[in-house]
């Protein structure tokens, strides 16, 4: 039995509130009378209006307490640092140690997310002896196919943490709680605490591939570049790129970009319709938006401005290789300024990532 969970502190609690409601409401069949939301410190006023949502479609919220896990963690690795001031993104790499032991077939979702179709298709998956399965990005498993940088775990693919199913009967078999300790050992940085720490510790043999709609994120690109920057490694195929875009399952609204979330003002995102649908029919329909994430942070250097000019070219119509080559040619030079070298990957999250900082 599949069942479904989010991990928030208050601050996520309108969008998660929001995406599942978009959950439930494109999935009249999910069995379990429960939904999970691990709890970082939601409000009391939100509790009850997240409960509202589930208990319309005849469903009740089970709260779940993580900080004892991630607070043990933490005392033994002072170093491990929280996401955003809070720890409930670094509850999935331990969730086995959250979740009720009736639990084996689990689907983490992110809060900042919308369900647009039925995930009925991770019901049915067959896991082997798979302890995860998540979408692939393309950018960092072609670094690390090219040899760029390596992980600790010596994967050749790299896999988000947005969405995430879980077979935790596996998880638990193989231990994974202390690979993660392992890790966490070694004493370094992680730019991505849960993330990177999932990739580092979980041999690829024990990973399984979901295809990108399960997971889309390139919503905020210009149409002319978004397919040709998903294809463009040739880590997913031109089908499974094409039906993220034409039929996604999980919309994923990215933290990072610059104009990518549809609840700040001036958003660019081309999926922004459906969370106002859900949004819409939720407790929070009245909810104000959020500032423009350019007034929230502005570009406070010559190069900041650089940076998100540079990077805009993704989302303006300008070609995409002309685009690529702009970006690149800006990269290059910062490295050459700044005395770094350009190893081919500007997000890496492997070993030298970890060492370097």
């Amino acid at each position: 039995m599949l069942y479904v969970c989010y991990s928030i502190n208050d601050f996520y609690a309108r969008e998660a509130g929001i995406s599942l409601l978009s959950f439930l409401e494109n999935n009249p069949g999910y069995e379990p009378d429960e939904v999970f939301f691990i709890d970082y410190g939601i409000f009391p006023a939100n509790k009850e209006r997240i409960s509202s949502i589930a208990a319309h479609y005849g469903k009740r919220v089970t709260y779940l307490n993580g900080k004892p896990v991630t607070a043990a963690v933490k005392r033994q690795f002072p170093h491990y640092q929280p996401w955003k001031g809070s720890m409930a993104a670094n509850a999935k790499p331990f969730i086995d140690k959250i979740m009720p032991d009736y639990v084996e077939r689990l689907l983490y979702i992110d809060a900042d997310t919308i369900v647009a179709r039925s995930v009925d298709e991770l019901q049915r998956l067959e896991m082997g002896d798979a302890v995860v399965a998540g979408t692939i990005s393309n950018t960092e498993s072609y670094s690390l196919q090219l040899g760029n940088y390596q992980l600790y775990s010596g994967n050749k693919i790299y896999m988000g943490s947005g969405v995430l199913l879980f077979d935790l009967k596996n998880w638990r078999r193989e231990n994974i709680y202390s690979r993660m300790l392992d890790v966490l050992s070694k004493k370094k940085h992680l730019r991505l605490p849960d993330q990177t720490l999932i990739n580092n510790a979980i041999p690829q043999r024990l990973m399984k591939v979901l295809p990108e709609k399960f997971n889309y994120v390139t919503h905020y690109y210009h149409p002319w570049t978004e397919f040709h920057f998903m294809t463009d490694f040739g880590i997913h195929s031109p089908e499974e790129c094409r039906e993220a875009i034409d039929h996604p399952v999980v919309i994923h609204y990215l933290t990072g970009w610059i104009q990518a979330r549809p609840w700040h003002k001036d958003c660019v995102s081309r999926r922004k319709k459906e969370y106002f649908h859900y949004k819409a029919l939720s407790p929070w329909k009245d909810a104000p938006l959020c500032p423009s994430i350019r007034k929230m942070d502005p570009p406070k250097t010559l190069q900041d401005k650089l940076d998100r000019f540079f990077f805009s070219l993704f989302m303006k119509p300008v070609p995409y290789r002309v685009a690529m080559f702009l970006w690149a040619q800006w990269g290059q030079y910062k490295d050459k300024r700044n005395k770094k070298p350009n190893n081919g990957s500007r997000y890496n999250e492997g070993i030298e990532e970890i060492d370097n900082q």
